[in-house]
């Protein structure tokens, strides 16, 4: 009786550290309580794992009124503080809320397959077997409060940095009436969606005519978070002689770092505009430097030219030398970039393939412009419609809302495998530069 009583003492004052360690543990980390709409909430999760499971998935689900996003995911081994060493594998996610109040989120579950001889007695309490070796694991849900935006004329934005660029062609300070002036605008937002950036506001200008394009809104890829890009060109007309003002643009939005409304502002440009016959500054400069010839440089002209034909001969065999050197290494430039692709392709690397195949596109058709693979697909459209409906179903599976069946690794092997193939098919497409329209005006309107 007394070695009864003992033993069962010593099974109450156990510690936990004394307790088997868990074979299977999920952990949520979860963003913070209180975002804004349309404000990027970065969350992770971790399965720790002693048990040995495989084909760990994410089980699709939809959120009500968010955009969830699997950022990127680790495998690794975490080691905790009582010496339990675990194979880890860490999801990071954003969501973007896209509606005000306070939003309650189901819990985020995962499958995976489990070895034979694991039973349920192996297994916490929240763990599901689903039958043929399948087990599901859920972490536990959460809440936000999403706040409304401040308000605003106009309306605003949140964001974690707003950055504004412009370009404009011709670059000169002054131009002819009549002439094209093409603007350029440019609007980049981190922690935020494209859908919520509002349009650029173009005042009107006095003395000219004004062309609006299409506005253009794209997910760039970046992998420590959200980004939205808006894109947009407009066209100035000067009708007389005199003076062309492009006006100052103001972006107000809302630091999510702060609280506090900032403005990103792009700075107006002025433009002397003259009359069509008019001659320019720098036609006159040109004119002037061509009339001024110094004397001297005639005689140097006419020395050089009695050089021996030896030293001619001589200079022409290095000048061929050096453009054969240039042409092999443009070339294995070309292949390296070519490998890139092929590489990230075969790899499964999906969010290499766009910096690789942009890459690849700059450097063998330098007369054209590629921010993104919108232009990519602009350039190929007609000439070669599977690398075109590749590129679509790259951009579905990288910046694509609200599914997380994308990010499966059979949808991986297979958009890899099947977008290299497009591309080799493509690569070997030549496309001939456009020949430069003789009408002036029409060539230089935006689309749209």
């Amino acid at each position: 009786m007394v070695v009864f009583f003992f033993l069962f003492w010593t099974f109450l004052t156990i510690s936990p550290a004394q307790a088997a360690p868990q074979r299977l543990i999920i952990r949520l980390k979860p963003p913070q309580r209180e975002v804004y709409i349309g404000q990027e909430a970065s969350f992770k999760i971790n399965l720790l794992d002693r048990i040995g499971l495989k084909n760990i998935r994410v089980i699709p689900a939809e959120w009500p009124n968010a955009d969830v996003f699997l950022m990127g995911e680790k495998n690794g081994t975490l080691v905790e503080k009582d010496g339990t060493s675990f194979n880890m594998k860490e999801l990071r996610l954003s969501l973007v809320a896209k509606s005000a109040g306070r939003m309650t989120f189901p819990p985020f579950c995962l499958s995976a397959t489990a070895p034979t001889m694991i039973s349920a007695r192996d297994m916490p309490a929240e763990v599901k077997f689903k039958g043929a070796g399948i087990i599901e694991i859920c972490a536990r849900p959460f809440f936000l409060e999403v706040k409304k935006l401040p308000e605003y004329t106009p309306p605003l934005f949140a964001a974690a940095e707003v950055r504004v660029f412009d370009g404009v062609m011709p670059k000169s300070d002054s131009v002819k009436a009549g002439t094209p002036i093409k603007r350029s605008l440019l609007l980049t937002a981190k922690g935020t969606l494209p859908a919520f950036l509002p349009d650029f506001k173009v005042s009107k200008v006095k003395n000219c005519r004004i062309y609006n394009g299409k506005t253009e809104r794209t997910e760039p890829p970046l992998k420590n978070g959200l980004i939205a890009a808006l894109r947009k060109t407009v066209v100035f007309i000067p009708q007389h002689p005199g003076q062309v003002v492009l006006p100052e643009i103001k972006v107000p939005w809302l630091n999510v770092s702060t609280g506090k409304v900032e403005t990103a502002v792009i700075p107006a440009h002025t433009l002397r505009v003259s009359a069509a016959n008019e001659i320019t500054r720098e036609e006159k400069n040109k004119t002037l430097v061509a009339t001024n010839e110094n004397p001297q440089k005639n005689k140097d002209f006419s020395i050089r030219r009695r050089m021996s034909a030896g030293l001619i001969g001589c200079f022409a065999c290095a000048i061929l030398a050096l453009y054969l050197w240039r042409f092999l290494r443009k070339r294995q430039k070309r292949k390296e970039i070519v490998r890139a692709v092929e590489k990230a392709c075969l790899n499964g690397e999906t969010e290499k393939i766009p910096n690789a195949v942009l890459l690849w596109a700059a450097k063998t058709f330098p007369e054209h412009s590629f921010v993104s693979l919108a232009d990519l697909r602009q350039l190929f459209k007609g000439r070669s419609d599977d690398f075109v409906q590749r590129l679509e179903e790259l951009e579905q599976f990288l910046y694509g809302t609200g599914r997380f069946a994308k990010h499966f690794p059979e949808a991986k092997e297979n958009l890899g495998k099947d977008f290299l193939d497009a591309f080799t098919e493509a690569s070997q497409t030549k496309i001939k530069p456009e020949r430069e329209k003789r009408t002036r005006l029409p060539g230089l309107y935006p689309d749209g």
